[in-house]
């Protein structure tokens, strides 16, 4: 990770959403502790006491983390369709700002782009994202990689100005020159935070731009293994219940980033 002043302490703590806020599991519950600390936090830091907000960074279209950002209470800023724009809700008004780099043409590129993998691989994009082209699979399919390619070789043919990330259950076709690092960029700069003064928590090698931003890092247990190498601490709990863990000791300032004092919450 960068390193980075730690300055006068934690004011926001971003999490990413899917394996660290929520549940690993689709249509799991939420956890009812994590989903009070973090109410109690952002409710606490609201009425001007010594405690950072909570935000999100996720890949999830906005409509699906505006959703949950009631359950939360989160009023802050949440980066959506990995680094897509931004939205928060001052005065309980909405914001939002998209990336300028979002062309004109994406969503007929993207309608385009669809039908031609629903003609050659029979597969229908995750619906209800925007920003992002997605096709989600069980896990290691075969599938993957012959269609990401195909994907691939797409864009460049056409000079699209998009490029394609995968794991091992999903495909997202992304506007060039945009992440999850982007997203927590135009955040800060419209917010006025201090990117040294973030605590970042994730859980999957696409969260690394993000999270090389920020003054200090974590991720649970389940955190891939290239996260874990290179975060400034790993819980070993997984999913919520590490997140509260990682929650619990950056407010106690027991999370020391790497060369430099542990941040303290503001």
């Amino acid at each position: 990770m960068t390193a980075h002043n730690a300055g006068d302490g934690i004011q926001c703590i971003y999490l990413d959403f899917d394996g660290v806020l929520s549940p690993a599991m689709p249509g799991d519950a939420l956890d009812l502790d994590l989903l009070h600390l973090v109410r109690d936090l952002n409710q606490r830091s609201r009425a001007g006491g010594a405690a950072p907000f909570v935000a999100i960074n996720s890949g999830r279209p906005e409509s699906f983390i505006e959703a949950h950002t009631q359950a939360f209470d989160i009023k802050e800023y949440c980066v959506f369709e990995n680094g897509a724009g931004i939205f928060r809700f001052p005065s309980n008004a909405i914001e939002m700002h998209l990336d300028p780099r979002i062309p004109a043409s994406i969503h007929d590129d993207f309608l385009s782009m669809a039908k031609l993998v629903k003609e050659a691989f029979g597969l229908f994009r995750q619906p209800n994202k925007e920003y992002n082209l997605t096709y989600l699979f069980p896990e290691n399919d075969e599938r993957i990689e012959a269609v990401a390619r195909y994907l691939e070789g797409h864009c460049k043919a056409q000079q699209m100005p998009y490029y394609v990330d995968h794991g091992i259950n999903f495909i997202n076709v992304i506007v060039a020159g945009t992440d999850k690092g982007t997203g927590l960029q135009l955040a800060a700069a419209r917010g006025g935070f201090d990117l040294s003064r973030v605590a970042g928590v994730g859980d999957s090698d696409s969260d690394l731009p993000f999270l090389e931003l920020c003054g200090v890092t974590a991720c649970p247990s389940n955190g891939s293994p290239g996260l874990k190498a290179r975060v400034d601490y790993v819980s070993p709990f997984p999913h919520a219940k590490g997140t509260i863990d990682i929650i619990t000791r950056l407010l106690d300032g027991r999370i020391e980033p790497r060369g430099r004092p542990p941040l303290r919450p503001s």
